[in-house]
């Protein structure tokens, strides 16, 4: 699937018809679209996921949800801001209110139509090379149009110039989601590329989730999921109409009870966004009064007191024990001075301690031979032979004991040293000798920078505490501080709709565990017999069939995203394993060091992170198999001149057959980086700004740098 065409029509920066056309005349898949900052380049992103997913746009990007929940009204709100700015002025000026209200009841007549041209905008995407099944499909184009006059969104779909039954019958939105991209997998199709260095940062339950959700999705499990849910519920259709009345009551009322635990936790989840939606309108407040209290030279906030507080108290307690620890150190520092003399008594110590436990060893191998012998005698003289016989083995004994007796000395010693005098002084030696001089210039190091800390925590906490008695400032503390305290609640109740969730979640897994259970024992109608036999089957088939496919797409991923790491990054094999984790709905990424060590991913450089979910969208994109354009905004940001190079040439022109990159020139994409890229390059336009809009210009490869 490719893009042939975007047309942006009045939408936000973009004055009347602005569109772009993608050729395909040769086999190089990269297009530029460039501009300067403000010119609209995630504008242009914006409306494509507008143009495809509407108010879904949200599920694809926090940043879409939150705009939202800015704009004051809402995904209506949004919609009207989203109409070029010249026309909303126009609208504003030149249309009387009456007559906006009379279009808005009885829409538009003769006389009032050409205030379409200013009242409406539209984004459409053209694909080409795109499969739906059972259909022939040359090309196909969505167009998403609001009327801001009407309040009217319309989405219009046509395959091969011509409306289609299929996309009315389903809807335009599930036609979209089905058969062009799921909205849960957009993100690895649309992204920016310092944003997604937050994949390298999924910490959280709900981010491992999501995560999870997509990652089932893009790599075709969900189907197959969707696929034995369906299932389940068939067998449990066919429980609900059995003649075993009393199991069929207990399984409805179980049935219903899971119902209403759902509804309770949506409930739940909407209330905790309202609650969200209130936070963020409080912590603009907030920000608000911290500007004034900037302004009036205290920008310090009681939280930030608060903190500066326990800085101090943690400081003072590690100024404690630096000082401990540092009097360790300075009892040594006599043997590190002496130097050659620690050395000339290490060597005597070995000397005397080898001497005495030569004599030691020999003294006890004397003794050992001495007992053998006497026993060994004990034992002849219990034997019933001649006395001559025995006096020649006594003989014999006595000789053979002589030979292995050692009477030579090892030389003298000057100490009498014991095992655990010399290994305590050998650790000390070898301390010294090694670690005790780094060990000491960081304590050293770490003392200062704490004392460092700790004199800047004291001075900011005094200057706050005398600041603070000014009135103007007194009044500003006071309504920030009731905010505060509104935000600390309302965190509160957030923190109770989620546990309340959790509980709902646990009594929720008991009731299905529950139902499961009693599936197996209610007995079915003769004609839903065979119907749930086949059912069970299939799930059982299912079942077996997704532990494969999990596993087959776990290791491979894990092959995939290694690779990729190990390929675009500096350090060679500086991934030695990728392993993938899955728990029921939840994902999680380790990488392993050669030494078998666990990566940290917060340790990774802002690049390296970068890397990482570069790696993790290229290998999603892969193994998922779908053909679809990727788009990235700010490319390179974050990478040093030779990560970038590995990613124009091994990154861009494999990832997908069409790839539209959005660079800032001379910042996200040199001179230098440019030429390496041409070679891939099929074309290039530029966005150009006329003061209060904006416009697309195709322009010469050569001559972008030049703009």
């Amino acid at each position: 699937m490719i893009i042939k065409s975007i047309e942006l029509n009045n939408y936000r920066l973009y004055k009347g018809v602005n569109k772009i056309s993608f050729s395909n005349e040769n086999d190089k898949n990269l297009f530029l679209i460039s501009g300067e900052n403000g010119f609209g380049k995630s504008t242009f992103l914006h409306s494509l996921l507008w143009c495809m997913y509407g108010r879904l746009m949200v599920d694809i990007d926090e940043s879409y949800r939150k705009e939202i929940q800015n704009a004051g009204g809402g995904y209506n709100q949004m919609q009207i801001n989203n109409l070029n700015e010249f026309y909303k002025q126009k609208l504003n000026i030149e249309v009387t209110h009456s007559l906006l209200t009379s279009i808005k009841k009885q829409g538009y007549s003769i006389d009032t139509e050409y205030l379409k041209q200013w009242s409406q905008y539209a984004v459409s995407l053209e694909f080409s090379e795109i499969f739906i099944p059972s259909i022939p499909c040359r090309s196909l184009k969505i167009t998403r149009s609001y009327d801001v006059i009407r309040d009217e969104e319309s989405v219009e779909i046509l395959i091969d110039g011509i409306k289609n039954e299929l996309t009315s019958e389903i809807g335009h939105e599930v036609f979209i989601n089905d058969f062009v991209l799921n909205k849960d997998i957009a993100r690895f199709f649309f992204f920016d590329s310092e944003k997604i260095v937050t994949l390298a940062e999924t910490n959280t339950i709900d981010e491992k989730r999501k995560l999870c959700s997509a990652y089932n999705e893009v790599l075709g499990v969900k189907k197959y999921e969707d696929l034995k849910r369906n299932l389940e519920n068939l067998r449990l259709r066919f429980r609900r109409k059995s003649d075993d009345i009393e199991s069929r009551n207990k399984l409805t009322s179980l049935l219903y009870k899971q119902k209403s635990l759902h509804e309770i936790i949506a409930e739940k989840e909407k209330k905790t966004a309202e609650f969200d939606d209130k936070l963020l309108s409080l912590r603009k407040d907030n920000e608000k009064f911290q500007m004034q209290l900037m302004r009036e030279g205290n920008g310090m906030t009681i939280e930030e007191l608060k903190r500066q507080e326990d800085v101090v108290t943690t400081t003072k307690k590690r100024d404690e024990e630096y000082k401990q620890r540092l009097k360790i150190f300075l009892e040594y520092v006599p043997f590190a001075i002496s130097g050659r003399l620690l050395q000339q008594a290490k060597n005597q110590l070995e000397h005397d301690f080898n001497v005495l436990k030569s004599q030691n060893d020999i003294q006890n191998q004397n003794l050992l031979l001495q007992n053998i012998s006497t026993d060994l005698l004990s034992a002849i003289e219990q034997l019933s032979i001649t006395e001559n016989s025995k006096k020649k083995l006594d003989n014999s004994i006595q000789r053979i004991v002589s030979k292995y007796q050692n009477q030579s000395s090892s030389g003298d010693s000057l100490l009498n040293v014991s095992k655990e005098t010399f290994e305590e002084f050998l650790s000390v030696y070898n301390n010294i000798r090694t670690t005790y001089k780094i060990e000491f210039e960081h304590l050293t190091d770490d003392y200062r920078k704490n004392k460092q800390i700790l004199n800047n925590a004291v001075r900011k906490i005094s200057n706050m505490q005398s600041n603070e008695n000014d009135s103007i400032i007194k009044n500003i503390r006071k309504s920030k501080n009731e905010i505060e305290k509104t935000i600390t609640d309302i965190e509160t109740q957030i923190r109770q709709q989620h546990e309340i969730r959790g509980g709902m979640n646990k009594e929720l897994a008991v009731v299905s565990r529950q139902i499961s259970e009693l599936s197996k024992k209610v007995s079915l109608d003769d004609s839903d017999t065979l119907k749930d036999k086949v059912a069970e089957q299939l799930i059982a088939e299912l079942n077996t069939f997704l532990v494969s496919l999990k596993n087959e797409k776990k290791f491979s991923l894990e092959r995939r995203i290694k690779g990729t790491m190990n390929k675009l990054m500096h350090k060679s094999n500086f991934i030695s394993k990728v392993e993938v984790l899955i728990f029921d709905d939840i994902i999680d990424i380790n990488l392993y060091a050669n030494d078998g060590n666990i990566i940290k991913k917060e340790s990774l450089s802002k690049g390296e992170q970068q890397l990482y979910a570069t790696s993790l969208l290229k290998a999603l994109v892969e193994e998922s198999g779908i053909q679809f354009p990727v788009f990235i905004d700010s490319p390179l940001q974050k990478f040093d001149k030779s990560h970038a190079t590995k990613i124009i040439t091994e990154f861009y022109p494999t990832v997908s057959k069409q790839v539209i990159l959005f660079p800032l020139l001379h910042k996200e994409l040199t001179k230098n980086e440019l030429e390496i890229m041409k070679p891939f390059v099929n074309s290039a336009f530029i966005l150009k700004n006329g003061n209060t809009y904006s416009f697309i210009q195709e322009i010469d490869i050569n001559n972008l740098m030049k703009e």
